[in-house]
């Protein structure tokens, strides 16, 4: 490297670090934001630009200035388009709740101080209540593919969580811990009960919050997806819906558009190839496998009949949902191409054995 290119990347580096003081110190700085953006684009760190321009694309919004929000994003595309993840059943759910439980001396004779750090309650625990979180916030989280914790959800003042348990009792499935020091509200069981059956809407609503946040779970159990910001996993379960095939079923044919991506949640499928009357498997694909992602990013079909060999359940992700995300978020669309060419190595690998034992 030139004694220039050297100089010009030095200074590059000190204009980073100055912006990036300027935005910490003035987090709502227009000027400071954008500049920070652009010197973060032509270092090439496009992850942390697009944080930064969604950043200044919800702070636009936030001060009402939506003509300069949309001009940002279309000169961005890869941001502006992914809906913000607060649960629009939040309001609903509180409420519907009995009037009873609304009230502040009732409220306050079942309240429950959780220090910032300290559990609600832990994954594996039995339990059958049902939270509201009066001040404060809870962090929810999955265990992902390799072990580590996965953010789930954040759980603000007015929101409840404990939903899934309520409706079907049973060991949690996740962690949930004070961000902040935060109140809580146990909602009894037979209290609560009493009420679903009198208010189907609440009921209704409980179980749309249950839906959304297991196929949140699902998606961040991916080894693929567990890394991307929480508000486009979000995104995507509320596009998505599961659907169960029994042993045998044919998912899909080869070179069939795909409409979705699929994630293999429970079970074991496999690409299978059908040549002189006999049936060769080219992959197996159990859960945690997705399918349809390589279409997305690079066009094309199925790559080879799909066919459950057990039992199989399946997360089907929007394609359209997909997409935004992997243009809002640089690094699952890098991830993605990385995953296609290690997938198509296999299967270029497997035909080469079968046509190998033909000969």
């Amino acid at each position: 490297m030139s004694d220039r290119n050297i100089s010009a990347s030095s200074k590059q580096n000190s204009q980073l670090k100055v912006y990036a003081d300027l935005v910490q110190l003035y987090p709502e700085n227009e000027a400071y934001i954008g500049q920070y953006a652009e010197l973060l684009l032509d270092d090439g760190q496009l992850a942390t630009a697009t944080e930064i321009l969604r950043h200044l694309h919800k702070l636009l919004l936030k001060k009402g200035d939506k003509g300069k929000a949309d001009k940002l994003a279309r000169r961005f595309p890869q941001i502006g388009r992914i809906k913000e993840s607060g649960d629009q059943s939040q309001e609903d759910i509180t409420s519907l709740l009995p009037s009873s439980m609304q009230n502040r001396l009732w409220l306050k004779l079942h309240q429950k101080r959780v220090q910032e750090g300290r559990h609600l309650f832990r994954r594996g625990e039995v339990e059958d209540t049902l939270y509201l979180v009066c001040e404060g916030e809870l962090a929810e989280f999955v265990r992902g593919a390799t072990g580590k914790h996965v953010l789930l959800n954040l759980v603000h003042t007015g929101d409840v969580i404990g939903e899934a348990n309520l409706l079907t009792p049973g060991p949690h499935k996740t962690d949930v811990v004070a961000n902040k020091n935060s109140i809580v509200a146990k909602l009894p069981r037979n209290k609560m009960t009493a009420a679903l059956n009198n208010t189907p809407a609440l009921k209704a609503a409980l179980q749309h919050k249950a839906d959304i946040r297991r196929i949140t779970g699902l998606i961040s159990s991916c080894p693929l997806l567990e890394n991307v910001p929480l508000d486009m996993r979000q995104h995507m379960a509320k596009e998505s819906f599961i659907r169960q095939y029994p042993a045998g079923t044919t998912i899909h044919k080869s070179g069939e558009k795909l409409n979705y991506v699929d994630l293999v949640i429970r079970g074991e499928a496999c690409f299978q190839l059908q040549n002189n009357e006999s049936i060769k498997e080219l992959k197996s694909l159990v859960p945690g496998s997705l399918v349809g992602d390589t279409a997305v990013i690079q066009g094309g079909g199925c790559p080879a009949d799909m066919v459950a060999l057990s039992a199989l359940a399946i997360v089907h992700i929007s394609s359209d949902a997909f997409k935004t995300v992997v243009e809002a978020y640089p690094p699952l669309r890098n991830a993605l191409f990385s995953n296609a060419a290690k997938q198509r190595a296999q299967l270029m690998s497997k035909l080469n054995e079968f046509q190998t034992q033909q000969i």
